[in-house]
């Protein structure tokens, strides 16, 4: 029965129907970590949020490297 809980627990914390303070923080969290250039991917699947993905970009121009971090 514990287990039966836990996972209605988790369908709602991820849940795109209502999106709980969970949830909104996990991709605030998300879009902070991405240091300069990048992206955030959420991935939904039956109305729950399967996915949140994270990826950092390094710029380069004609063969220079551009920083990510922030000033």
């Amino acid at each position: 029965m514990k287990n039966i809980k836990s996972r209605i627990d988790q369908e709602t914390v991820y849940s795109t129907r209502r999106l709980s303070k969970e949830l909104v923080s996990e991709i605030k969290k998300a879009i902070r970590n991405v240091k300069g250039w990048g992206s955030v991917e959420i991935h939904i699947q039956d109305f729950q949020v399967t996915q949140i993905t994270e990826r950092n970009i390094k710029k380069t121009c004609n063969g220079q490297l551009f920083s990510n971090s922030r000033s």
